[in-house]
């Protein structure tokens, strides 16, 4: 008989514990940030320059990696077959929890999570390894998205798993599991048998209550696996939800709803919904949006929540949920570029860039991409491959235009790419193309990309991208030129790295996987 020690937020988020984990996707705090001055800030895997190991894994995923003294857990597919037939094109439904030594990168035990929808593999907006392990030191806890989950200690002894019925139409990145105290956060349809029948509300019998096909933040206890609560309000399949604490110190997780295929949560726009023990899943304010989208991570802080809404950005109270400010986000801007006539960079100011692709109310930003970090709203864009940031307190937007790609090979100079990448193969380790089923996966990853979330150690942003780039940004830097850019790093060689997952770091490393295995970064 197995039992679980029972961890208090603070011994979960305790100041030790910041430095030497990483938990969870949004890291040990569950901001997608944390303090410190040790994170490396350039590198190149290409050149092998501060590579402290390697390891390949035999199928992509998507998960982030997640650090726990010395265990790595990371997920990937089930291994597609050498022989396959060439007409049949990667899907599936079962994945494989892998533990790693964080030392030396050696595979320790792996586990296989079966599931029962079927979805392609390396899908841009996400596919059943999207969601990330969590731990809490002495067991692990692995998330399949086409519908199951389980716990593990540490050596890789099974203590409970738990299947649910995902709804079998309409999936996107969505939601990175959330560990708080002895619960799990996940999202999951209401009505598991309703998911069996259709995802969208329009198409129920009459009379048939809609929010049996919702999904909705679920409390799960992380000892057995039981649902303890779900929230009022639904979450759409296409959000990050966030963790936070308000000025009180009361803990609660914005969230949103909306986005393109109809998503039938409503209404739409960002909800916060309450933590705290004696009004957990409680509503504590809505902002509706008409024609809304949540297709990012939601980002907020004790003073603001952040929302983008079309072409606009909004800043709303956090206590209240009221709006406090909502401007234009190509308006008025100012925007340094990269002058190819001059090979230098310019600035303009008060000027209009375009940030958004296709219609009008289009998200502006690369979906996913954006983090809250002090005073500046930070996000990549659409159009023009341009990290942006809002200054929440005055509004001034700036925008850096960046290279979409640097490719590097040893001994000889860096060939700088400005607006095309080079075609990425998707291949895993074992050589195996498993990205032909969605053609757009070999695209350079800005635009219309679940891209994963940044994270920010100390006042280093690091924001990855689909093609294995990660710029780095000083948030203390006062104005967002190329001042600003303190690296352009590489997670492997251009035009053979995929990615779609987040950085992890813990004691001074930075750990991330690509399609092809897992790497350590730290300083050689």
């Amino acid at each position: 008989m197995f039992s679980l020690a029972v961890l208090s937020a603070s011994q979960v988020f305790g100041s030790d514990q910041i430095r030497k984990n990483w938990p969870q996707a949004a890291g040990p705090l569950g901001t997608w940030q944390v303090p410190g001055d040790n994170v490396p800030v350039d590198w190149s895997v290409s050149l092998n320059k501060n590579v402290l190991w390697k390891t390949a894994l035999p199928e992509g995923g998507q998960s982030t990696v997640i650090v726990w003294g010395d265990r790595l857990f990371v997920i990937t597919h089930k291994p597609w077959p050498v022989d396959a037939d060439p007409k049949l094109k990667p899907t599936g439904a079962d994945i494989d929890g892998y533990c790693l030594d964080s030392l030396s990168g050696d595979i320790l035990w792996s586990v296989r999570l079966p599931s029962i929808r079927e979805m392609k593999y390396t899908g841009i907006y996400s596919d059943s390894t999207s969601p990330s392990p969590v731990s809490d030191g002495e067991f692990v806890w692995f998330f399949n998205a086409s519908g199951m989950m389980g716990c593990w200690d540490f050596k890789g002894n099974e203590i409970w798993t738990r299947k649910w019925q995902p709804r079998m139409r309409h999936h996107s990145r969505q939601f990175e599991p959330i560990l708080f105290g002895d619960e799990i956060l996940n999202v999951e349809v209401l009505d598991k048998e309703a998911a069996k029948k259709t995802a969208m509300h329009k198409k129920l019998p009459p009379g048939e209550d809609p929010k049996k096909y919702w999904t909705f933040l679920h409390g799960i206890d992380k000892r057995t696996g039981k649902v303890k609560w779900v929230a009022e309000a639904g979450t759409a399949i296409h959000n990050t939800p966030t963790f936070g604490r308000l000025a009180d110190g009361s803990p609660a997780i914005l969230h949103g709803r909306g986005g393109g295929h109809a998503p039938p949560e409503m209404p739409y726009g960002p909800s916060l919904t309450s933590l705290s023990s004696a009004k957990v899943g409680k509503t504590l304010w809505h902002y509706p949006i008409v024609g809304g989208s949540s297709h990012y991570t939601s980002s907020w802080n004790s003073k603001y929540a952040c929302w983008f809404h079309g072409g606009n950005h909004l800043v709303l109270d956090a206590q209240t949920g009221k709006l406090l400010r909502k401007q234009p986000l190509e308006k008025n801007v100012t925007y340094t570029y990269f002058d190819s006539e001059t090979n230098k960079y310019r600035t303009k100011h008060n000027t209009t860039l375009r940030i958004r692709r296709g219609k009008a109310n289009s998200t502006p930003s690369t979906n996913e991409a954006n983090l809250l970090v002090g005073n500046h709203h930070y996000f990549l864009t659409h159009e023009s491959h341009c990290i942006g940031r809002v200054n929440i307190e005055s509004g001034k937007a700036e925008y850096l235009q960046v290279p979409v790609q640097v490719v590097r090979k040893a001994g000889q100079e860096e060939n700088v790419l400005w607006g095309v990448a080079l075609e990425n193969d998707t291949r895993n380790s074992r050589g195996i193309d498993i990205g032909v089923v969605d053609k757009r996966s070999k695209g350079d990853g800005w635009g219309h990309v679940s891209a994963a979330s940044p994270i920010a150690v100390g006042s280093k942003i690091f924001l990855p991208t689909m093609v294995g780039m990660v710029y780095v940004i000083d948030a203390n830097a006062q104005k967002l030129d190329q001042s600003a850019l303190l690296a352009i790093n590489d997670l492997g060689p251009a035009g053979e790295t995929w990615s779609l997952s987040s950085l992890s770091y813990a004691n001074g490393k930075v750990y991330h996987r690509s399609m092809k295995g897992v790497v350590c970064i730290g300083r050689e």
